[in-house]
């Protein structure tokens, strides 16, 4: 157990600035810059791939399968394209279900993994070509095992980390899927898109309320978000979960009444992500979470990113959830280097 000291939101900084994986977090800008350039590079044979499939599935575990969650809601939003998202134990394990319904050389994989040494990463994509699927490796490390097997590969370096936790490398991973997927759709979204990244040195405000929150030392973090805003949701609480040990949960907005509400009370944060046209709707539950004694941060039309579409933004938003993680856990006494348990690939080994 650990004993939640008493820090203001100055010390909280402090700490923060300290951390390896703030430091990363930090330049998750120009990450996303690097991974935006990739998308745009990427060659026409993998944008055919995705044009002409009848379903793309993108997997990965941990915080590579909340950027699939991301990436996949961005290419149906953004670019009418059949993708959908799912655990790499799935599409390993569950492999009939998940590609079910029609031809399999129309159902391209993209693996995300941040190593590239993932060994479900790896086992799906012999299995992938096993089957005659094309496979895509999205990863930070040109030269790891996964590169070498798929048939495409598009890594961003910039985005890759020292740290245990994802931070970089989540924004500019999920950055290149969803500009990659604008390849085939909306052009102001693509060009929302490439203006994103210019847009970070405006998140200072946002961060210092991120470390105010956490000097409050909350006793539970719940974070709500729709569509493409629901993986975000996940990768928040994944990494207040890691780093800080305090109870999180994601779900959707209007999920958040239908038993979870119960759970309001004084010292619970409600983050709210909100944008497009259900923003009222899910305002409304936020409001009622305040009601009952929670503590409410909304991302809506007036948080970072404002004049972005609200799926562009979310690079923007998860930068200032990190910021309140990583206060979370310095403000419990907890080290974000180390968070326990955990190491920064999962190797597993049958013998």
């Amino acid at each position: 157990m650990t004993t939640p000291q008493t820090l203001s939101a100055a010390d909280i900084r402090e700490r923060v600035t300290a951390t390896t994986p703030w430091r990363e977090a930090s330049t998750g800008g120009e990450a996303i810059a690097a991974a935006l350039k990739v998308a745009r590079s990427a060659s026409q044979d993998i944008v055919d791939r995705l044009d002409g499939a009848s379903r793309i599935v993108i997997t990965g575990a941990g915080s590579s399968l909340y950027i699939s969650q991301v990436a996949a809601f961005s290419m149906r939003a953004r670019a009418n394209l059949p993708a959908e998202a799912q655990p790499l134990s799935e599409v390993l394990l569950q492999p009939d279900a998940v590609f079910a319904g029609q031809s399999l050389a129309d159902q391209p994989v993209i693996v995300v993994s941040r190593s590239g040494s993932t060994t479900e990463a790896l086992e799906v994509i012999k299995a992938a070509q096993a089957r005659g699927q094309y496979t895509i490796a999205v990863t930070c490390r040109p030269h790891a095992p996964m590169a070498g097997l798929a048939d495409a590969t598009l890594a961003v370096p910039e985005g890759d980390e020292e740290a245990i936790v994802m931070t970089r490398s989540f924004a500019s991973q999920t950055a290149l899927l969803m500009r990659l997927g604008a390849r085939l759709g909306d052009e102001a979204f693509a060009a929302d898109l490439d203006a994103m990244p210019d847009q970070w040195p405006g998140l200072a405000p946002w961060i210092e309320q991120a470390f105010e929150l956490a000097a409050t030392n909350p006793s539970r973090l719940i974070v709500l978000g729709g569509g493409a805003a629901f993986g975000l949701a996940n990768e928040a609480v994944l990494k207040a979960t890691e780093m800080s040990q305090v109870p999180a949960s994601a779900f959707h907005p209007l999920e958040f009444r239908h038993g979870p509400m119960s759970v309001c009370e004084p010292g619970v944060i409600v983050v709210g992500i909100l944008g497009g046209s259900s923003e009222e709707t899910e305002r409304r539950v936020i409001e009622e979470t305040a009601v009952l004694g929670a503590t409410t941060l909304l991302f809506g039309p007036d948080g970072p990113g404002a004049d972005l579409d609200e799926i562009a933004r979310l690079p923007l938003v998860l930068h200032v959830l990190q910021a309140l993680a990583l206060g979370i856990a310095v403000g419990r006494g907890l080290d974000p280097e180390s968070p326990r348990h955990l190491d920064q690939v999962v190797v597993i080994d049958d013998q």
